[in-house]
């Protein structure tokens, strides 16, 4: 069975390069445009890893992270915020909901995305 990584964010280009990035290492990749998007994907598809962006209509990064707290007692899976705000506090209060890791996508390469996914999906499995 394929990895399915769940993306939650509001940038289509960035959902876009992810999918194009990601399938072609076997990865199966599912989207969700906001955070309310996102809870029903996590019931539905099961998600194996989760990229996350902050700032969002409809339920941010942030309230996510809450509600799922809320839904499941935790995260089941690893979740990696991948978001181009870069606010300490935001940091900090994702690592507090169970995060394990931030990328500021604007800083980063597709490189390194792809071996922090393969890092936590790694750690995952063990």
């Amino acid at each position: 069975m394929k990895t399915k990584i769940l993306v939650i964010d509001d940038e289509m280009g960035f959902q876009k390069t992810m999918r194009e990035t990601l399938e072609p290492l076997g990865y199966t990749v599912v989207e969700a445009h906001n955070g309310e998007e996102g809870l029903k994907a996590v019931d539905a598809e099961k998600p194996n890893l989760i990229l996350l962006d902050i700032v969002m209509p409809k339920l941010g990064g942030i309230d996510f992270l809450k509600q799922l707290q809320k839904d499941k007692g935790g995260n089941p899976f690893p979740i990696l915020i991948t978001s181009n705000f870069s606010g300490i506090g935001k940091i900090d209060e994702g690592l507090e909901l169970g995060i394990r890791g931030y990328i500021v996508k604007s800083n980063e390469s597709l490189k390194t995305i792809v071996r922090d996914i393969e890092l936590l999906i790694g750690e995952a499995g063990k």
